[in-house]
């Protein structure tokens, strides 16, 4: 017999927060520090969503995303590496979800950056029930199962959901949603973007492994070691280190990239009536 089962959302705790961040950074070595994680999800808890669903009494997360509101001015130099993504200040950049909006004669312009996405094992039932011999379960999201609405579709969606409802009980104080943004760091991220309709803006972040003795700049290089696996550790020796080549919008691309440890591309998609 399919189960349906319904889907729950819920703030990202401190416990999952923490995971999130250390895979980050086994995957993609920006600095960002946790504390600034942290404060991201706790300017706009509302936009830190974890979907789960219960299975057997107990709560089994499915993924989960995390936007960050910013103000267009700063969306505008983010989308072009003006400002790097782990300079983002939520007290400075973020719109206020609800304070100043109170004082605000005219609609706040606001660009919504996805900075994290992750479906997890567990919304695939069909794949995670195969090893059991068990039959498939099924999610009602919304109306749909989830073998009609992927899962990116669907957390973009609930968050606009949720500012178009923000929108309505602000009235006329409310945010003007410009678009969504994303850096993405994996081929499965952008593919899933370039499907969604997002275009790149020309920004680019290579990280390149660089083997040497001493920093050539401190702006530009982070303390690396490498393991007997290979992977990258945060806290290993000064032997090797981690180079970051920033590429603008317009400049000619590194050819050939050697040692490249991972890279990022800005992505945007405008949105063609802004939420509002």
């Amino acid at each position: 017999m399919t189960i349906h089962s319904p889907l729950h959302t819920s703030r990202i705790s401190d416990a999952l927060l923490r995971t999130i961040y250390a895979s980050d950074q086994e995957m993609y070595p920006a600095p960002l520090t946790y504390e600034r994680l942290q404060s991201w999800r706790d300017a706009c808890p509302e936009l830190s969503i974890c979907f789960s669903t219960s299975v057997d009494d107990s709560e089994r997360s499915l993924g989960v995303i995390i936007v960050l509101p910013l103000v267009k001015k700063y969306w505008k130099d983010l989308l072009v590496g003006k400002i790097k993504e782990v300079d983002v200040d939520a007290e400075e950049m973020f719109a206020g979800a609800g304070r100043e909006l109170q004082h605000l004669q005219a609609p706040v312009e606001v660009g919504l950056h996805v900075f994290h996405i992750e479906r997890f094992a567990a919304w695939d039932a069909e794949d995670a029930l195969k090893k059991t011999g068990a039959r498939p379960a099924s999610l009602t999201v919304r109306g749909c199962q989830d073998g009609k609405m992927r899962f990116a579709d669907m957390a973009l969606e609930e968050v606009q959901r949720r500012v178009e409802t923000a929108n309505v009980e602000v009235g006329e104080r409310r945010w003007y949603v410009l678009g969504f943004s994303a850096l993405t760091a994996t081929p499965a991220g952008k593919k899933t973007f370039a499907r969604l309709g997002f275009v790149p803006t020309g920004y680019k972040e290579i990280f390149r492994l660089l083997e040497t003795s001493s920093m050539s700049s401190p702006e530009s290089t982070l303390d690396l070691g490498i393991d007997n696996t290979g992977r990258a550790q945060n806290n290993a020796g000064p032997q090797t280190t981690v180079q970051t080549v920033y590429i603008y919008p317009g400049e000619a691309q590194m050819e050939g990239r050697p040692n490249v440890a991972s890279d990022s591309e800005m992505t945007v998609r405008y949105s063609s009536t802004p939420l509002g």
